[in-house]
Order: C-alpha cells, then structure tokens, then sequence
C-alpha cells in the first residue's frame, strides 16, 4: 500500500514540476515528498481510529444489556437476630424479641442479592394491592405556535399560580392564543360542590378581570363581532348549562356563575362532563354556520368521582381537539385524601378536618405510610408539587394547564421550580404499569407503598413505663411489645423486596424514583431498628432491674440514644439507614423526601432507660362532679357534616 503512494506522489510530483534531482543530492522536492507522504499517513491514521472507535463503541453497546450477572450488591443487614453468645432475656416471661417472621434475602455466594421471581422478573404480571388509584400523565404550557398545529399536543409540566388572581393573566393569555386560530369558544365549567361555593362566589368578580386582559392582548381584535363566546356549566352528580346559548354579554356570564346552585349530593362527574360538552360544543357552528375552536376551563378543588370516564374523555377531546384547562389545588403527596375545614353557612357550624379527594400526584402511591416515633410533625399530609393525577393527565393530554392553585390562599410548601425534575410518570394506566414491572426497583417501591397504606402501621408504642414492682409493669410492656413485634412485621415484609432491589438502584435515571427508592428504603431500615431495639430494651429491664437513683421517681421512660445494643447488625443496619437518609437530605434538597428525611434523622435509632416522676391521678370528687354538671346545660350535639 506504501509503494502504491510513494508511486503516485512520484507521478504527481513530476507533473508538479516538482521531481527528484540527480541521485545523491536531497532537494526540496524530496522534502515535499516525504511532507506528503506524512501527511497521507495521518489522514489513513485518522480514519483507522475512527472506524476503530467505532467498532469498540458497538461492542460496548452490545454488552450494556447483559449488565445484570456482573453487577452484585452487598447489603449491610441481612438479618438483625443476635448472635448465639448474646441471647435476648425474654420479657415479662411470655414475649421473646425475635421478631420477625420474614426476613429479607441473604446475598448468594457470588454477593448477589437473592431476587425471587415473583418481586424481581420483569416478565412477571404485577401484583398490586387491592387499593385502586386513577393516575395522571403530561402537562403543558402551549405557546401560539404550538396550539396552532393541527395535532393533539401533550406537554411535561403544569404552572403554578398563586390563587385563582394568579391564573387570571395566564387564562386570559392561553384564550388569545386559542384566538389566533380563529373564533373561539371558552366554556368554564363549575364544581358545584358545597367545598368549592365560596371559591365560586370568590371567582366571579375575576372572570371581568380575565376578559378585560383578552381586550388588552387581543391587539387584532379578534375577539370582536362575536369572535369570542362564552358559556357557562355547572356539575355536580349532573350537568347544567347555565346559559341558555353560547353569548358574548359579559353581564350574562357573569349572573350565570351567580346562579349556580349547590349541589348536595358530594359526587362529582368531573369526566363524564367533559366528554358532554366536547360532544355538545366540540363542533360548535353560529347561526351563520362559522365553526369555532372550543376551550375547556374546569374549576374544582377535587379529583372527582367518576375516573373511570377519564381516557374516554381524553380521547374525545384529542378528537375535536379541544384543550382542557383546569383550575385545582394541589395534590397531597403519595396520598388518597387531604383534609379540609368547612364553613357551613346554613348551619353556622365549622367542621373540621373534612375529608376530600384531593391526590395522590402519581398513577398510584409510590410513598410508605410509617408514623414518625417521638414528639415532632408527623408530615402526614404534605403538598405534592403537582396537581391530582387525573386531571394533570386530562390537561396535559389535550394540550391544557393544569394551574396548581390554592383556593384557600395558603402558600405552597415547596419550591415549584425545584419540584419540575421530579414529575411523576405522568402515562396511560397500562404503560404506567408496565414500566413498573419491568423494573424491580419501581415495583418494590409501589408494592412496599401499597403494602403499608393497607396494614395501616401502627402508631409508637409508649415510651413510659411504671416501676417494675407496679402490679400493671407487665401487662404493659407485654402489649407493647407485641405492639413493636406488629410494627417490625409489617415492615420487614415490604424491606424484603426494598432490599433486594438494591442492585438496580444505579441504574434508575428518574431522580423521582430514586428519592422514593432511598427514603422509603432508608425509613424501613431505620424502623425495623427501632422496633428491635425497643424490645431489646424492655428486656434488657426485666434481665438487669435498674435501681432508681430520685427517691421521687416512680416510672421509666425510653430516650433516644446513638447506642444500638440488640446486635452488631442492628448496628451496622442503623448506620446504613442513617446514611440513607442523610444521602435524600443531600442530593433532593427542599422536596417532601428530604423533610421526611429530615424528620427521621431527628433522633437517634436506640434507646437508654431514665427514671422519671409521673404525677398520680388527680383523686375524683363526685360531689363536685355533680354540681358541676347540673350548672351546664347539654352540650348540642353538632350537626351532621354535609357531603363535599
């Protein structure tokens, strides 16, 4: 190949005028020669690597899917159980601490987790817990461009407004756009439930203020001369439009939203109401047969209770293309029910704590439900970050907004910018599953979430114990004790599979499941520690009796302390959860995993006896029991809490 060049360079350096002088003298046209020759090589060099590089690129491309038998994973806690030379004294005489009836899976010989078929096969059909939750999918915020194709648009993220006088601008802007397009439909449709009949009455004097803004962008005019109509619905367990036609009297609308009456009945057809006025209006034409572009604006506080009807109302809308806006609340993080107090007006009586459907954010629960030990915030309730899944889904899949509102005025609880990079999977019901059975870190995460909503954890056990001559010491500790021995159960049962996904943890690209996956893994850790060492403790009281040091003091109370007694594992199992946790609070800073984190790591996961004074009883005076009820009339009994 060498010889091939040189010849060729020879020829063209002889057509160049550039050849080779009389032999023995080195001139510069053999300079050139050899330059060219150089240069050639180089080039020949170049494409050698490259297509070398290639070569390597497929190779390592081709081996990426068999990663499974090279990756293992050594998991700090198998088992907590004590070793032989240090028994567990049993306490009271009928509870011995050995807890659990499952324990999590010992790592094979080669270190690898062992993954039963049932939990960890990506082929295999899921098996979810009986609680059935509707999910959602993708939300948007369209641009002119955008609305103007003539394709069904979904998007990745909702806005968050402050109150319903935020969404105003934006309702106002998104109407002009649909504008640009052509003459324009607006159809606002009412929650007329008895939870939202303040905020209706509230958003009355906005809707002037949203079409007073139309006026000021719409610089074509387009909304004139009928280009932009208006009707208003109402729903509750039925529809009702609240205007006879659509109008452009402002004044109209206006006493249509007044009018609308409450509905009673605590149901709400949110979808079913939708596919009817996609039906009804979708290809709305005037008098003067000119079509219009309709636009959905739904205003709820709710999810709604006929979610079945939601993929049909989807598909009828991406039909006529025809966006969905929504106006709600957020969702309440990895939950079912959020609480509200209402203000019955009829009544006149306030009831608290009300429950309504207001979540949870993902397809379904993806987060554990484990009440927090000790004094402190519990976090049973907090903001999603997003809007319900259903109607974040019916926004997005139809080219709306979901415009995370809160009707009450509250401030949200965390920072929106920061909640975008943790989206739920916003998909159809059936990928959405899909994806977590082929996945057996998803699956765990879910399956542990169903799993302990379900079992409904048990709160503490009581951390205060009377003297252990006291006739009630072993009653006591004896039911607490199972009390713990319940917790660890439940719980070992949804760390089995926790654990052995923990191979696939590095793997999973979404920064929302891997918050799920490290909090939830971190919190079941730190619980079963807990609840062993709870029951080591009492133990620990029965074999060695402590002599209180107070002449006053009558009761023991278990502390917090670093200290892990019941076993090196338990040990090393505690500090491997406290790593856990420390590593949420690290890498997802002001999200709802890291206060939950945060509020694990608040006290250490062993404990110290300390003596204590519990005052007794205050002694019963019947007599001034007596006069005391006879000075106060019957308390009226509340009225009964109307269906939201």
């Amino acid at each position: 190949m060498v010889d091939r060049i040189l010849r060729k360079l020879e020829a063209l350096s002889t057509w160049s005028g550039f050849g080779a002088t009389a032999r023995g003298g080195a001139s510069a046209p053999a300079f050139m020669v050899s330059l060219s020759l150089h240069a050639v090589l180089l080039v020949g060099l170049a494409f050698a690597g490259h297509h070398v590089n290639e070569a390597v690129q497929r190779e390592f491309s081709s081996r990426v899917g068999g990663l499974d038998g090279a990756l293992s994973v050594d998991s700090t806690l198998q088992d907590l159980d004590q070793n032989d030379a240090t028994p567990v004294m049993e306490a009271g005489g009928s509870f011995a601490p050995t807890l659990a009836t499952t324990v999590t899976s010992v790592p094979s010989a080669s270190g690898r987790p062992t993954v039963s078929a049932a939990d960890v096969e990506a082929g295999a059909p899921v098996e979810f817990a009986k609680l059935d939750v509707q999910r959602v999918t993708q939300m948007v915020v369209p641009t002119a461009s955008m609305l103007g194709r003539t394709v069904s648009i979904e998007g990745n993220g909702a806005e968050h407004v402050q109150g319903v006088e935020g969404a105003v601008d934006r309702i106002a802007v998104e109407i002009v756009r649909r504008l640009e397009q052509g003459r324009t439909l607006v159809v606002w449709a009412f929650d007329a439930s008895l939870s939202l009949e303040a905020e209706r009455q509230r958003l009355v004097k906005h809707i002037e203020t949203v079409y007073s803004h139309i006026d000021q962008l719409d610089e074509s005019r387009l909304s004139t001369g009928g280009g932009l109509l208006t009707m208003v619905v109402s729903f509750g367990q039925d529809r009702k439009a609240e205007t006879p036609k659509p109008t452009a009297d402002l004044s109209a609308v206006r006493e249509a939203i007044n009018g609308i009456k409450a509905d009673e009945s605590g149901v709400e057809t949110t979808f079913t109401t939708v596919g009817d006025i996609v039906g009804r209006w979708g290809l709305y034409k005037n008098e003067a047969g000119e079509a219009y572009h309709p636009m959905i604006i739904v205003v709820t506080d709710e999810v709604g209770d006929d979610e079945p009807k939601l993929e049909e109302a989807i598909a009828l809308a991406r039909k006529r293309k025809v966006p969905v806006y929504v106006l709600g609340s957020q969702a309440v993080f990895g939950r079912v029910e959020g609480f509200m107090d209402f203000y019955d007006p009829r009544t006149k009586y306030m009831h608290r704590n009300q429950p309504v459907r207001q979540g949870p954010e993902s397809a379904m629960l993806e987060q554990i439900h484990l009440p927090f030990w000790y004094d402190g915030p519990q976090y049973d309730l907090l903001e999603a970050g997003f809007g319900p899944y259903a109607l974040s889904r019916l926004s997005s899949a139809t080219g709306g907004i979901y415009f995370v509102t809160r009707f009450s005025g509250r401030r949200m609880g965390f920072d929106p910018s920061r909640m975008k990079e943790y989206k739920p999977d916003w998909e159809s019901r059936d990928r959405y599953e899909a994806g977590v059975v082929g996945s057996p870190l998803r699956k765990a995460v879910v399956n542990a979430a169903m799993l302990t909503n379900e079992q409904k954890i048990p709160n503490a056990p009581t951390l205060q114990f009377p003297s252990l001559e006291a006739p009630q010491f072993k009653e006591v500790l004896q039911t607490n004790q199972a009390l713990a021995a319940q917790i660890a159960q439940t719980v070992e049962e949804a760390l089995g599979p926790i654990t052995a996904a923990a191979r696939y943890r590095d793997r999973e690209v979404s920064r929302r499941w891997q918050a799920h996956y490290d909090l939830i893994r971190g919190r079941l850790l730190a619980m079963k520690v807990r609840a062993y060492e709870y029951n080591s403790a009492g133990a620990r009281l029965v074999k060695d009796p402590p002599k209180f040091q107070n002449s006053r003091s009558n009761a023991w109370r278990l502390v917090p302390d670093k200290a892990i007694l019941y076993s090196e594992k338990a040990a090393a199992a505690g500090r491997e959860a406290e790593e856990l946790l420390r590593k949420v609070v690290e890498e997802h800073p002001d999200t709802p995993w890291a206060l939950l984190a945060g509020r694990e790591l608040k006290d250490p996961l062993g404990f110290k006896w300390v003596e204590t004074y519990v005052p007794p009883p205050p002694r019963r005076d019947d007599a001034a029991a007596a006069q005391k009820k006879n000075r106060n009339s019957p308390a009226a009994k509340p009225p009964a809490p109307p269906k939201l």
